[in-house]
């Protein structure tokens, strides 16, 4: 760097990246900038100056974005699912929520589109503020359609119930989304709201029950047994399936129910793990899975009970017996 020259602004959270504004500030004259554009910088969007002639990519593209769009702007659709470490079509170009007062446009890989409808910030990467997954998922449908139009009904579906289980939307949050928007726009994320809420969501032995009626040549399957060690009396839990034939209780997973705090004050989930456990101090086997993995892999579940069929029966076997299935309440 020539003496008379300010050296490049490192502000924090911009990875290293400027806007022309920032540089002034920061003591470089028009010239001084015209002249390192011309030789070593590059200016990827309007406005926005990085420091090299190489690639600008993950974190500095992010940026890069991020300070184009300005600072009211909020990452929404599938490049914002993505930071939600969902996976989701790639998208043509990233969707920035701007204020009615902002102007809408459009440079290279981003876009900015005014709303009435600002989203809160469900958290920060760098500079660059990402949409709620609920919003992200919507917005994907209602404005960037074309990236989904390969996708099936069932992917769009599991896709939903995904960013349900997870936990990063709640059925309430997803349901209000939509609720705001052209029933015709959206209509195709309802089946998979309606699983999660009114089907085998609700319901793991359910959905577990048909998968498993489905494939007549897989081993005898009690669903929702109490099962207690013979010697002691004691309860050791009550699986969603039990295989008598082979020693196996069979747990589905599910965040939605599996979290929190249950009425005593106790860890919904640290007391399934421990259920488990129990379980297999017994001597089962225990095989867990997720509502996502039944209702989009089936295949892949069904490859792990062929693996426990092909090994037979624990020797000895457990010592367990089962009761008739639990009163629900």
């Amino acid at each position: 760097m020539p003496p008379d020259q300010p050296a490049f602004p490192k502000i924090p959270g911009q990875h290293g990246l400027a806007t022309y504004r920032q540089l002034r500030e920061a003591g470089w004259t028009e010239a001084q900038i015209r002249h390192r554009r011309a030789t070593s910088w590059q200016t990827p969007y309007p406005g926005v100056v990085v420091p090299h002639r190489g690639p600008v990519a993950g974190p500095e593209l992010l940026t890069a974005l991020a300070l184009w769009a300005g600072p009211a702007a909020v990452l929404t659709g599938l490049t914002a699912l993505s930071l939600h470490a969902v996976k989701a079509p790639p998208p043509a170009v990233a969707t920035f929520l701007v204020p009615q007062a902002a102007r809408a446009r459009e440079h290279r890989l981003a876009r900015s589109v005014r709303t009435c409808r600002q989203p809160r910030v469900a958290h920060r990467d760098g500079l660059l503020a990402v949409a709620p997954a609920a919003r992200a998922l919507v917005d994907a449908v209602c404005l960037e359609s074309t990236c989904l139009e390969r996708l099936r009904p069932s992917d769009l579906e599991a896709l939903t119930i995904t960013i349900l289980q997870r936990g990063l939307a709640t059925v309430e949050e997803l349901d209000a989304e939509l609720w705001q928007r052209p029933q015709a726009a959206v209509t195709s994320l309802r089946p998979g709201l309606d699983s999660f809420t009114e089907g085998a969501w609700s319901r793991p032995e359910a959905v577990l029950r048909r998968l498993w009626d489905a494939h007549a040549s897989l081993p005898e399957l009690l669903t929702n047994r109490t099962l207690v060690h013979t010697p002691t009396g004691r309860f050791l839990g009550c699986p969603d399936g039990y295989l008598p034939t082979l020693g196996v209780a069979i747990q589905v997973h599910s965040r939605q129910y599996h979290q929190g705090i249950d009425d005593q004050g106790g860890d919904r989930w640290a007391a399934t793990v421990e259920k488990d456990s129990a379980m297999v101090g017994a001597g089962l086997r225990v095989l867990g899975v997720t509502p996502w993995t039944l209702h989009a892999q089936p295949r892949r579940f069904l490859a792990r009970v062929e693996q426990l069929v092909e090994l037979g029966p624990p020797e000895p076997m457990p010592l367990v017996r089962h009761t008739e299935p639990a009163a629900r309440w």
